[in-house]
């Protein structure tokens, strides 16, 4: 089942949270942005579990240095996944995904910044990551080709895979037909007259 994920990325921690109350039961994983994180630092994911205690809280970090330090110290604040840019030294994605397993927690390989999407999953599996994350934006601002990138992301990983980025009502149902193991919103969610009504809306069109 695909799992639904619902990114709060705004700098003011009480109104991310007020909008997480009204939409939290329709997702599976909430994310804790980077803006939040900028802000607040490892306080806002410590917010969002004491808020939300039965949900996995995934920490937006995209970090590319000291991931030893920086997952210790977000794996203690609750986080249940941290992600890590495909881009940076495959040592520091080694370190990051020991350390994230020492405390029994997930790294998410975020493709953003990856030269070639597919070799990164690749060596992302080879790693030992648990997911992968692709955004949609960055490979499609021309040709909205979604489905290429998709399939050479798929064909050369096993490892689960979340679609992000210009994800919305336009395109919701062609991002679910690729089956994808997550699909992580935000905007739509956060800029939505009725936020609640929106995560509703998403959700109903996830098959179950």
């Amino acid at each position: 089942m695909i799992k639904l994920h619902f990114t709060y990325n705004i700098a003011d921690l009480a109104q991310a949270i007020k909008i997480a109350e009204q939409t939290a039961e329709y997702a599976d994983i909430i994310g804790v942005g980077s803006l939040l994180l900028f802000k607040e630092g490892i306080g806002a994911i410590k917010a969002f579990k004491n808020a939300f205690p039965n949900k996995e809280i995934f920490a937006e970090t995209k970090l590319v240095e000291k991931t030893e330090e920086a997952i210790t110290l977000m794996a203690q604040a609750g986080a249940s996944y941290v992600s890590i840019l495909a881009g940076t030294f495959n040592a520091s994605i080694k370190k990051a995904i020991a350390t994230a397993h020492r405390f029994d927690i997930k790294i998410a390989v975020d493709l953003l910044d990856a030269h070639s999407v597919g070799q990164a999953a690749m060596d992302a599996t080879t790693l030992g990551a648990d997911m992968l994350v692709l955004h949609h934006a960055p490979h499609m601002e021309e040709t909205n080709d979604i489905d290429s990138v998709w399939h050479n992301v798929r064909d050369n990983t096993n490892l689960p895979i979340f679609i992000t980025g210009k994800v919305d009502s336009s395109n919701f149902t062609q991002v679910v037909s690729l089956k994808p193991q997550g699909i992580m919103l935000g905007s739509p969610i956060l800029r939505a007259e009725s936020p609640s009504l929106a995560a509703e809306s998403f959700r109903t069109l996830i098959p179950k």
